[in-house]
């Protein structure tokens, strides 16, 4: 055996080793399904589809990686969709773009020195390891910022990558199919949607944290409230407890002269300005703030509310998204019993707890006057400019499919149920 024929099987065990790498950066776009045999068809495909061979216009290969790779993301995967499309719509274009590039500079330079016996032993060398190299970058920029993107994209930021990343997978495929004879004029194309793609993960990322960042700072000032509401009402108690012996006097004094129902009517209001309007619903302070908030504002609209949260073992879901939920749901229920004239059918229940085998469940009931639309499936809102509201269960619904749960809503004619469930939190 010849250098050139070990040196070109030693050059497998590079192209091994970007395959385990490009199965990891899969695994970081979506969720693998279960199973030996899914891991093992997901790390050959992988080997297969970053090692493949891309010459101008060549229409075979082309075509085989894309058809394969879609194949493998809709099979071998799980979850949304659009998530896993996006997979597809990012790193085909960088596949199919670095290794056409590699291959035809390293053409172009062999065929340049009419391919000499080191010429040739060097691209055999060099195209494993530059390939290598390039993958090792690509799966450190995902490590970096997919990961962190995937607890940050919601359902519409996934089909925004795929439409943005579409234009690059366009460009590359027509550009390779139909190369001219100096297939070096196609290099800039082919590293332009390289790094096009790269930049926009980055970017995608970048505004998304902008957004949570937002909420954020909202949240924070909802907590803030918090504590400035909950510091005037402990004052508001020690200047009771400094007045109780005057207080305590005339409650005496109006017993004593038979005055009983403007004796019980003095405790009562005592009662009314001592009862705090902070309540620990749960230990999460950013949460227990918006619970808060949203309790005294249906308290306020006379409305009858039970609270049950129990949110202790709470380890894997984002506070944030939490809010989210928590806040767009007791908004639509506030305003549903609000619409509602007598008061005392005004009612909100909410219920949400971690059970021991890690499982988040959410339920919450509201009475309601109004009646229910529907329109392909959605909810509509009856409000006058519903084109910029009924977003608040849109909101939840992105969220619940973020974290693969699910999400019910069931109504009757004066109740409506918004029930949530998501595992492995």
């Amino acid at each position: 055996m010849d250098l050139i024929s070990v040196m070109y099987n030693v050059g497998k065990i590079p192209n091994c080793i970007q395959g385990f790498l490009f199965y990891r950066i899969l695994c970081h776009f979506a969720q693998k399904r279960d199973g030996k045999l899914w891991s093992a068809a997901g790390y050959i495909s992988c080997a297969c589809l970053s090692n493949m061979i891309i010459y101008p216009n060549d229409f075979f290969n082309v075509v085989l990686e894309l058809v394969w790779f879609l194949a493998l993301m809709l099979l071998a995967f799980q979850g949304s969709i659009w998530q896993r499309l996006a997979a597809v719509a990012v790193l085909y274009p960088l596949i199919v773009s670095q290794n056409f590039f590699v291959m035809d500079m390293l053409g172009v330079l062999g065929s340049s020195l009419d391919w000499p016996i080191a010429i040739d032993l060097f691209c055999t060398i060099a195209d494993p390891i530059l390939h290598l190299l390039i993958w090792y970058g690509i799966y450190r920029f995902f490590e970096r910022h997919l990961v962190q993107a995937r607890k940050l994209f919601g359902h519409k930021t996934w089909i925004l990558l795929d439409v943005i990343c579409l234009a690059s997978l366009v460009s590359i495929t027509t550009s390779i199919l139909f190369a001219p004879v100096q297939s070096y004029y196609m290099w800039p194309a082919a590293f332009s949607c390289f790094a096009t793609n790269l930049g926009c993960i980055a970017l995608t990322e970048y505004f998304v944290r902008s957004i949570r960042q937002d909420m954020e700072r909202k949240n924070l000032m909802l907590q803030k409230s918090y504590y400035e509401e909950l510091e005037q009402n402990q004052t508001k108690i020690r200047r009771f407890r400094h007045d109780m012996n005057n207080h305590l006097g005339v409650i005496q004094a109006l017993f004593r002269s038979g005055n009983t129902e403007d004796a019980e009517h003095y405790m009562e209001e005592i009662e009314t300005r001592l009862a705090a309007r902070t309540r620990v619903f749960c230990k999460n302070s950013i949460i227990n703030a918006v619970l808060n908030a949203k309790y005294n504002l249906a308290l306020e609209q006379g409305i009858n509310v039970f609270f049950h949260i129990d949110l202790d073992r709470l380890i894997g879901l984002d506070p944030i998204s939490l809010c989210c939920l928590f806040s767009n749901t007791l908004d639509n229920a506030v305003e549903a019993s609000v619409k509602i004239p007598d008061l005392k059918k005004r009612r909100i229940s909410l219920k949400a707890r971690v059970t021991e085998n890690g499982y988040f469940t959410f339920e919450i009931t509201n009475t309601k006057a109004n009646a229910v639309r529907e329109h392909k499936g959605r909810l509509v809102s009856d409000k006058e400019d519903s084109d910029t509201h009924g977003l608040g269960l849109a909101n939840v619904r992105e969220m619940v499919e973020k974290y693969s749960g699910t999400l019910d809503i069931s109504y009757t004619e004066t109740t409506f149920t918004v029930t949530v469930l998501i595992g492995n939190v």
